[in-house]
C-alpha cells in the first residue's frame, strides 16, 4: 500500500473511510489510473474499489475521465477538493466547543471567594493596594472620589502603567467634576487612554487581573463614610469577566 500513513489518518479525521482515504492517496500519487491500478496501489479489495471510487467522485475528490475504456480516474487538485471539507469541520468543531463551554459553565458549582466589607479610610486603602497588586490587567471605573483620593489614584495609575500593566479606565465626568476640575479629569483620561461613561449610582470598581474585585460606594455628600466590598479569588467568575471585557 502506498501513501503516508499520517496523511491517511488525517483524511479519516475529515470524514473519509479507511478505504476511501487509501484509494484517494493512491489516485493522487498515480495521477491517472484505472480502478485495478488504484486497488493494487492502495490495498483496497478489487470487489470494493469501484464503489469506493464512485463515492470519492461524488464527493468531488476525483473525477472519471470521459470516454476512457476501461474507466480512468484522476484526482482533482487536493486544495480544491479538501478545502470545503476542512472548512466545514472547523465550523462544526467551533460550534461544538461553544456548546460544550456553555455546558461546562452551567454544570460547575459557583466558586466560593473571600468577601470583606470595608468602610472609610480602609476602603480607600484597599483600592490603592488592589492597584499595586495588578500584574497584567487592571479595570478601573471611577464614579466619584474626593480630590485627594483621586490625585493619589491618578499618580498610582501612571506608575502602574509604566511597569507594563494594561489599564482600562472609565470615568463618570458629570459626577466627579463636583470634586475635581474637568480639565484635570480630561488630562487623566488622555494620559491613560481612558474614556468617559455615565453611571446612575456612585459605585466605582477596581478589578485586578480579572481575579480580585473591589466595589466602592462613595456618596458625594459624605465621602468619608464610603464603604466597599472586596472579593478575593473569583475563580470561575474571572473567566466570565475576561470574556465580557475582551473587547477593551
Amino acid at each position: 500500500m502506498s501513501g503516508d500513513r499520517g496523511v491517511i489518518e488525517a483524511l479519516k479525521k475529515l470524514g473519509l473511510t479507511d478505504y476511501e482515504a487509501r484509494a484517494y492517496v493512491a489516485v493522487v500519487e498515480l495521477g491517472e489510473a484505472e480502478a485495478s491500478e488504484v486497488a493494487m496501489r492502495s490495498g483496497v479489495p478489487r470487489t470494493r474499489i469501484y464503489d469506493v471510487l464512485s463515492r470519492l467522485e461524488n464527493r468531488g475528490f476525483i473525477q472519471r475521465i470521459r470516454g476512457a475504456r476501461p474507466a480512468v480516474y484522476a484526482a482533482i487538485h487536493p486544495e480544491r477538493g479538501l478545502e470545503p471539507l476542512k472548512n466545514q469541520l472547523i465550523v462544526e468543531l467551533s460550534e461544538s466547543i461553544r456548546y460544550l463551554n456553555k455546558l461546562y459553565l452551567s454544570s460547575r458549582p459557583i466558586s466560593k471567594c473571600e468577601v470583606s466589607l470595608l468602610r472609610g479610610v480602609h476602603a480607600y486603602r484597599a483600592a490603592l493596594e488592589l492597584l499595586d497588586n495588578a500584574l497584567g490587567d487592571l479595570l478601573v471605573r471611577v464614579v466619584y472620589f474626593p480630590s485627594e483620593v483621586f490625585e493619589t489614584l491618578a499618580d498610582k495609575l501612571r506608575r502602574i502603567r509604566e511597569r507594563g500593566v494594561r489599564i482600562h479606565l472609565t470615568i463618570d465626568i458629570s459626577l466627579l467634576e463636583k470634586a475635581i476640575p474637568r480639565e484635570t479629569i480630561n488630562k487623566v483620561l488622555e494620559e491613560l487612554g481612558g474614556r468617559p461613561v455615565s453611571s446612575p449610582i456612585p459605585l466605582s470598581f477596581f478589578v485586578a487581573d480579572f481575579r480580585d474585585v473591589l466595589l466602592l460606594f462613595v456618596a458625594p455628600d459624605s465621602p468619608e463614610n464610603c464603604y466597599g466590598f472586596l472579593l478575593r479569588d473569583l475563580g470561575e467568575v474571572s473567566e466570565l469577566l475576561k470574556k465580557h471585557f475582551a473587547g477593551l
